[in-house]
């Protein structure tokens, strides 16, 4: 008797996401009554039918199949659901295989989201037909008490295999209201597969100046490449071309072992005849389990638009190569190579550009318990085209970094010690003038021991001794120790400075309270911490303007709780206890989600500081409901007339199939560079399913000539 059902059954390809199955033991039929006209091969079925198969359900009024005249008909009422996908309708007729058939009244529910009401649909093979339908995505009493967005079709071609709609004669309403025709567009459905064309798209209007709009399109090619194009026109008040004009373009290559990225900016300024290139790419290829190769760059002509004085492009390129090879003698070690060129941003010799060649070797033994050996071997030779008094044409470096490292306890006391030998070779030659030609030798060791002692669980004293070996001292030229930062983790490093080319020449003590507070359920981190140096001028207290041999204070603290979350990095004069450096976080997630970061330093605080600086970011956001949303971000010099000074000002409506995202941008610059104040507001409105549909011209009502342009996701 299954057998006589199963072009019933195979209803369940009106739409190809309902799945393919024939009939077995596990079909159930539900009927009161079934007749089987024997002599005109026909099957009649009773009222209120009900067919289950596999999660599948199908209910029909009543039916019949005539398989001599290959037919199918169901009168009155059906229905069929299965998974995320629900089709019903009236008086279905076609063929057995249904492979063509037609239904009136017909109700659709695409992947328990996309909504379609037809008067009649009809079905040719591969492609179904729905006409004077109406579809959206949204909630049917939504927020204006009927459907955010939907169409208003006359005509629906879908094509089940490539899961794509395309609609003829289409008005697109907005809270039932008519606002846009369109002759003819097509999009896709969430499970094909991806497609060319045209994303949402973004309008910026400059109040009292220029108007741009950014249509990015998106171009798949195979499975593994993809390109984005972003271009961005500038018309004026008129809406005339002002020859603004700037193209992003990324390309990016996928694949199970890595990826690759190129992004491309082409620009054209009015006003100026030069057109501005840059390019950028990334890379990462896992070669095989034990080797990683990486790789980027960039290359451009660009002339700066953020508080420059060139007038013209400085042409600069910064290219690495890496190749990382793990577990290659034994199981802990770790090589890396790598060739890479760094652009000098030499705005009157745009050849003094840097090659960098460089291979890093480190390894990490355990001897035994508590007691571990690490080698580093790091070779570097940076090569420049020129040479000038400061800077060598060509620095060749090879650097041997031995440490031992051990650790034990003594009940609540923890001791963490490491002895360090490093041994720096190299020669430096001057393209320019070889009378400055140098070679360079120098051993420094590092003997530190950390302790803690554990109070309470809460408390922790700790105590560090650092002492510097100088066994071989030589002048090195300074290319990788240029930052310099003073703060609690700073303070317990063996070295202060960020690069090896300098030296932290004192040996010192440093002393510290670390505090883990338990205060009504929450816990509060405070520590706190200064250092004596042994020697009152060195490397490092030069150049943070340390005058005594007892540093500043450093002190931090942070609390994460339910309601707050706070962060605060300061330091503090040694003699007056007065802020030197203050760095402030405060993040306030409830009613209000406010985002506070405050800095200030004082001119006294390093030695290359020239002036006092107060900067502050405030960020604050706010949902009114679920469907409003409100934000305002501020980045503020407060020291210097609020110069460079920004603020955007966000709006957001949302619901369950569309958001309409309004900002405000203010910058402005109180300075003589190149940067203008600006005034900008940014639309950006975006629909399930549709984004920002795409639009076909098929006929020459409005354009001499047709146009294509396609949807993509």
């Amino acid at each position: 008797m299954n057998n006589l059902f199963l072009p019933l059954i195979i209803l369940f390809f009106f739409i190809n996401q309902i799945m393919v199955f024939s009939a077995n033991n596990n079909t159930y039929i539900n009927t009161k009554n079934i007749i089987y006209n024997e002599k005109e091969n026909i099957v009649e079925l009773a009222e209120n039918s009900k067919i289950n198969f596999n999660n599948t359900n199908i209910l029909v009024d009543r039916g019949i199949i005539d398989y001599n005249k290959d037919v199918i008909e169901v009168f009155g009422n059906f229905y069929l659901y299965q998974e995320l996908n629900i089709l019903s309708g009236k008086d279905l007729i076609g063929n057995t295989g249904l492979s063509h058939f037609t239904a009136k009244e017909v109700n659709y529910i695409y992947n328990n989201d996309l909504k379609i009401d037809s008067e009649l649909a009809k079905r040719e093979d591969d492609i179904i037909y729905f006409y004077n339908n109406f579809l959206t995505p949204c909630d049917l009493e939504g927020f204006f008490n009927c459907p955010t967005w939907s169409l208003r079709i006359d005509k629906t071609k879908y094509r089940i295999e490539d899961d794509k709609f395309t609609h003829f004669d289409t008005f697109l309403q907005i809270a039932d209201y008519k606002v846009f025709y369109l002759p003819y567009f097509s999009h896709y459905g969430s499970k094909a597969p991806r497609k060319r064309g045209f994303l949402t798209p973004t309008i910026e209007f400059s109040i009292g100046s220029d108007t741009s709009l950014i249509t990015p399109y998106y171009l798949p090619i195979g499975d593994q490449n993809e390109i984005i194009f972003r271009p961005k026109i500038t018309l004026d008040s008129n809406f005339n071309n002002t020859n603004n004009f700037n193209l992003n373009t990324s390309i990016r290559h996928k694949n199970a072992g890595g990826n690759i990225s190129l992004g491309i900016n082409t620009k054209k300024i009015k006003n100026n005849n030069n057109i501005y290139n840059s390019a950028n790419i990334e890379g990462r290829q896992i070669l095989d389990k034990k080797s990683i190769l990486s790789f980027g760059g960039m290359i451009t002509n660009s002339v700066s638009t953020t508080r420059s004085i060139n007038e013209e492009p400085i042409k600069f390129q910064d290219i690495f190569i890496r190749y990382d090879r793990y577990n290659n003698i034994n199981n802990s070690d770790y090589l890396r190579t790598e060739i890479a060129t760094v652009g000098a941003f030499d705005a009157t010799n745009t050849n003094h550009i840097p090659l960098a060649p460089s291979v890093k070797y480190s390894n990490q033994k355990l001897i035994k318990n508590n007691f571990a050996l690490k080698n580093i071997i790091d070779l570097t030779t940076l090569n420049r085209e020129e040479s000038n008094n400061d800077k060598p044409s060509e620095n060749s470096l090879l650097r041997i970094d031995n440490s031992l490292l051990f650790s034990n306890r003594l009940n609540d006391l923890f001791l963490f010690n490491k002895i360090k030998l490093i041994s720096s070779i190299g020669n430096y030659n001057f393209e320019h003038n070889s009378n400055l030609d140098d070679e360079f030798f120098e051993i420094n060791g590092i003997i530190s021991s950390d302790a803690f002692l554990s109070l309470n669980r809460n408390i922790k004293p700790r105590v560090k001794i650092v002492h510097n070996l100088n066994f071989i001292s030589d002048e090195i030229i300074n290319e990788d120790s240029k930052a310099i930062s003073f703060n609690y983790q700073n303070q317990f490093s063996d070295s202060r400075f960020y690069g090896y080319d300098l030296e932290d020449n004192s040996s010192r003590i440093i002393y510290g309270l670390e505090n883990n507070i338990n205060s009504f359920g929450e816990k509060i981190y405070i520590n706190i911490n200064q250092s004596y140096d042994f020697r009152s001028k060195s490397n490092y207290t030069n150049a943070i303007n340390q005058t005594s041999n007892f540093s500043d204070i450093a002190f931090e603290a942070k609390s994460n709780t339910k309601y707050v979350n706070i962060k605060v990095d300061t330091r503090l004069d040694n003699k007056k206890h007065e802020k030197k450096e203050m760095n402030y976080s405060l993040i306030f997630p409830k009613l209000v989600n406010l985002n506070l970061q405050y800095n200030e330093t004082d001119k006294e605080a390093f030695k290359e500081l020239s002036s006092d600086t107060k900067s502050m970011k405030v960020g604050i956001s706010k949902n009114l409901n679920k469907n409003v949303r409100v934000g305002i971000n501020s980045n503020i010099d407060l020291k210097n007339n609020y110069s460079p000074y920004t603020q955007t000002i966000g709006f957001s409506i949302l619901d369950d199939c569309s958001r309409l995202d309004i900002s405000y941008k203010d910058v402005r610059y109180n300075d003589n560079y190149n940067t203008q104040p600006n005034q900008t507001i940014s639309l950006r409105y975006t629909m399930d399913y549709l984004g920002f549909f795409g639009y076909e011209q098929k006929s020459n009502l409005f354009f001499q000539e047709t146009g294509t342009i396609d949807y993509g996701l």
